[in-house]
């Protein structure tokens, strides 16, 4: 398990009741691959599978970045 690395920020409202939690966007992550590795896709509420539908696909341009063309990558190693 990972643990947050940022302490939430609590909101209250004016009768002291708490009525939201604010987490630093690395911890929200953190807790969407959480719950995509845990629990059952299907069990999962609408809005969790879109957050987390959006995170990977996030992910995979970031990789995409970085990625190397296997024919520029197998061109170098001949040279």
């Amino acid at each position: 398990m990972v643990l947050m690395e940022n302490p939430p920020k609590l909101v209250y409202d004016d009768k002291g009741r708490l009525i939201e939690v604010i987490l630093s966007a690395e911890d929200y992550l953190t807790y969407l691959r959480g719950v995509a590795a845990e629990e059952d896709w299907d069990s999962l509420p609408a809005h969790l599978q879109d957050a987390i539908d959006r995170m990977l696909i996030d992910e995979v341009r970031s990789e995409n970045e970085e990625a190397i063309d296997l024919e520029v990558l197998l061109a170098d190693a001949e040279a």
